[in-house]
């Protein structure tokens, strides 16, 4: 018995050969976009509330953005300008997209992480694992910035790393069959 094409978009799929093919290409659109958008988010989220915190300690609000510029020129120290603020915006927005794509591929690639207990946990996890490997790890060997004591506030760092992993949870609750993984 023949399994008749199934309508998707405008093309016609079947099952087997290229139909599961393209499916699979969608399927990883799906996920590289609910990464990209769920990384965006969580970069926002995350930058408004170092900028929040950097008021608080009497600094100015774009102090975030040109701490993170320091990234982009590889500098141990961060220099104030109009431009730095602009470099750091930039810098930390692609910085958020690719790592709300790492936790995606995550999620596809443990199964069991895409119950609701365990998708926040990995969350709270895969913050605290990008503080550790940004900071403790890189930030002593390439951007001493990072770990100065007269640097960023490593104990609200610690915190908002792992607020960025729990903004991601949302945008990987959805069921995944939507995005053509099995769950």
């Amino acid at each position: 018995m023949a399994i008749p094409a199934r309508e998707h978009g405008t093309t016609s799929i079947t099952p087997g050969g290229a139909g599961r093919l393209a499916d699979a290409v969608e399927a990883s659109g799906d996920v590289f976009s609910r990464g990209a958008v769920a990384g965006f988010v969580g970069g926002v989220g995350f930058l408004l509330a170092n900028m929040a915190f950097a008021t608080t300690q009497e600094l100015p609000a774009v102090a975030p953005m040109i701490d993170i510029s320091t990234i982009f020129h590889g500098v141990d120290t961060p220099t104030p300008s109009p431009e730095n603020m602009v470099v750091g915006l930039v810098t930390h927005t692609g910085l958020s997209i690719l790592f709300g794509i790492g936790f995606a591929l995550l999620v596809i690639a443990v199964p069991t992480v895409r119950r609701v207990p365990l998708v926040v946990v990995a969350a709270i996890a895969y913050g605290l694992l990008l503080y550790v490997v940004n900071f403790q790890i890189l930030g002593r060997t390439l951007f001493p910035w990072f770990t100065n004591p007269e640097g960023l506030n490593q104990g609200f760092e610690v915190f908002i790393h792992a607020v960025y992993g729990l903004i991601l949870v949302p945008f990987f609750l959805a069921p995944w069959r939507r995005v053509g993984v099995r769950a």
